[in-house]
Order: C-alpha cells, then sequence, then structure tokens
C-alpha cells in the first residue's frame, strides 16, 4: 500500500521571507524524530536567465540536508530566473509545467511521511503564467498553505488580511502562521496582534522566530560576489568567512569617520583606495574587510597592514554608490556552519504540534 505523505507547503507575500531557513529547520527536526521527510521546490529560481539553471538554495539543500539519490529535476522539476521570466516562459506553457511539478511530486511524496514544500519567491510570482504558488497547490491537492511573515511593524495585519481575503477567492486555506526573522522587541505586539485581531478566524500562529544577526548577516564573499569584486590580499583569504554586521561608507574626514568605526561591529568599509588616512584607521576597529572602489589599488603598507589584521581587501569595479546599490541588492545565503543554529532557533520558537496536525 502506498503511504500518502502530508505536505506543508511555505508561502510568503514578500521576498526574502526565509521560507528556505524554515524548510531547513523542519527536515532537520523531522529527521532528527526520525520521520520520512522529502524535500519539494515547484519552481527552482536560479540567479539569472544566461546562469546555472540549478536554483543554488535546492542544490544546497540537496547537498547538506536532504540528501538523496534522485536528480536535481526531480526535487525541482521547473525553473524559472529571477530577471527576465517573462521573456523566458509564458501561459502557454502552463499546462506543460504543471504536468512536470505533479509528476515529480506524485513520485517524492511516496512512502515519506511529511513533504516540505518551498513555495515561489511570492505568492504573487507567476501569476501571469497560471503556476503561482495557490495554483500549483491546487494542482496538487493541497488545499492549506503555511503563511510566512517577516514584517515588524503593525503591517502584519494588512499583509495577514489581503492573503487572508485573497486566498479565500481563490478557494484555498492558510494552515497558520509563521513570524520568521522578527525583532525581539516586537514579539510581544506580535502575541497582542493575535489576540485582538488574528485568533478571531480559528488561524493559529505556528511560530515566532526571533531575528538571528548569525544569519541575517552576509559573509564577506557574498559581498565580493554580489559587487564582481576582486580579492587582492591572498593571505587574508580565511576573512571572506567573516560576517559583516554594519556597513560603513568612507566618504568623511578620518577624525568623523572614526567615531563611527569604533562604535561599529563587524564592520565592511567601503572607501576609495587612494583614502589611505582613512583605511589604516579602519584596520585599527573592528572591521570584517575593506572595500576599495574605482578600483583603485591601495598602497603596499595598507595591503601588509590588513595581511596583519587578517583583514580581506575588496577591490569593486564601480563607484561607491553603484558599489552600495548592488549590495543592498544581495541576498545572503545560508552556510553549513550555521545548520546547527537553524535547528536550535526551530526547535525553540515553533508550535511543532501545531505544524503537524
Amino acid at each position: 500500500m502506498i503511504k500518502l505523505a502530508k505536505p506543508i507547503y511555505l508561502c510568503s507575500l514578500r521576498r526574502r521571507s526565509g521560507k528556505t531557513f524554515l524548510a531547513i529547520g523542519m527536515l532537520q527536526k523531522l529527521q532528527k524524530e526520525g520521520k520520512k521527510v522529502a524535500y519539494f521546490k515547484p519552481i527552482g529560481v536560479p540567479v539569472g536567465a544566461l546562469s546555472d539553471k540549478q536554483d543554488y538554495r535546492v542544490r544546497f539543500i540537496m547537498d547538506k540536508v536532504f540528501k538523496t539519490d534522485l536528480p536535481y529535476e526531480a526535487i525541482s522539476p521547473v525553473s524559472i530566473p529571477s530577471r527576465y521570466y517573462i521573456d523566458a516562459i509564458d501561459a502557454d506553457k502552463r499546462e506543460e509545467c504543471t504536468k512536470h511539478i505533479k509528476e515529480a511530486y506524485d513520485k517524492i511524496s511516496k512512502n515519506v511521511d511529511y513533504v516540505i514544500i518551498e513555495g515561489s519567491p511570492t505568492i504573487r510570482s507567476f501569476v501571469r503564467v497560471g503556476i503561482d504558488d495557490v495554483s500549483i497547490a491546487q494542482a496538487l491537492g493541497i488545499n492549506e498553505l503555511v503563511f510566512v511573515q517577516t514584517e515588524s511593524s503593525d503591517r502584519v495585519i494588512d499583509n495577514f488580511f489581503f492573503t487572508k481575503n485573497y486566498f479565500e477567492f481563490r478557494n484555498i486555506n492558510i494552515k497558520g502562521l509563521i513570524f520568521n526573522a522578527i525583532d525581539f522587541d516586537y514579539i510581544p505586539r506580535i502575541v497582542e496582534l493575535y489576540e485582538n485581531h488574528i485568533k478571531r478566524y480559528g488561524i493559529p500562529i505556528i511560530g515566532k522566530i526571533e531575528k538571528s544577526m548569525k544569519l541575517l548577516a552576509p559573509r564577506v564573499s557574498e559581498i565580493q560576489e554580489a559587487i564582481g569584486g576582486e580579492l587582492i590580499n591572498e593571505s587574508a583569504s580565511a576573512g571572506l568567512q567573516n560576517w559583516v554586521r554594519t556597513y560603513i561608507v568612507g566618504a568623511m574626514r578620518t577624525q568623523a569617520a572614526l567615531k563611527y568605526l569604533r562604535q561599529a561591529e563587524s564592520a565592511a568599509v567601503v572607501t576609495g583606495g587612494d583614502r589611505a588616512d582613512l583605511i589604516l584607521a579602519a584596520l585599527e576597529t573592528d572591521v570584517s574587510c575593506l572595500i576599495l572602489t574605482g578600483f583603485i589599488q591601495p598602497d603596499t603598507k595598507i595591503i601588509t597592514a590588513a595581511n596583519d589584521k587578517g583583514v580581506p581587501i575588496i577591490l569593486s569595479p564601480s563607484d561607491t554608490y553603484t558599489t552600495l546599490r548592488n549590495m543592498e541588492r544581495m541576498e545572503t545565503r545560508i552556510q553549513e556552519d550555521e545548520l546547527e543554529i537553524i535547528t536550535e532557533l526551530m526547535e525553540k520558537h515553533m508550535d511543532w504540534d501545531l505544524l503537524l496536525k
């Protein structure tokens, strides 16, 4: 007799809500308890149309968390790039895409207890094509989704009611809410909003997960990739794994900048390579990396001082404004050494009985 799996479908109204983080935590928790669990991402989202067609999040989970002999296409049967996707797919391919997704899901959901399904970037994604999260869930026979929120403001109520009304219009239910990466001081407010505004609708809060700076902060290597930078001091390459918690733009006089540098923690200092005075002063503070814009090579004494401190120097080919814009658009990636942190947070802040019932 074929065993039917229980699906847990994660969706969100906003991008970067932490669905991958949640999927990893659920996979690890259920594996730890001896459950048979599978991971599924109907639509993988590679970075660009001309890049590797695989979604790096799916690849990471397959390599580190959900290890399987199944091919990538069995886990993520459809691939649509995050940019210029309208040129890559149209509504005529809806039936074909839905067929691939359904066939893959039918195979992966056999003889397991749970399937953790990571939805598209937002519930709006791919609506034009007809393969948005709600359409996919209905095609798979799933009638309820777990809604993930990340706002640490009262906008969570508007997000909730918008999604609730939209789901009702589409004849689908919200299984429960997960508040993810929430500011610690806003969590009591979430409890208050639930009691006064959400509880009456019979939709439970499954989790209230605090923001973890270690998981949100990018590594120097991620910043380097985002700006297309070049590491010029290989002897400090170990520092590419440093976390960056603060950005400081060195566009002011050294004495004025020092006030901010001394207060900063694990800072990335963005300035021109010709600002030797400011760079040397920055190296006396808590600096994770130096990002020198305009591709201006620094003096030898700066490279020597950075090597002594183990601070990587990244040359950016762009001006300061463009470099900062590229850093703002950057999406941090989960690292292997962060998996234990994820498990601890999930075990502490999730109501597993509600999630799994």
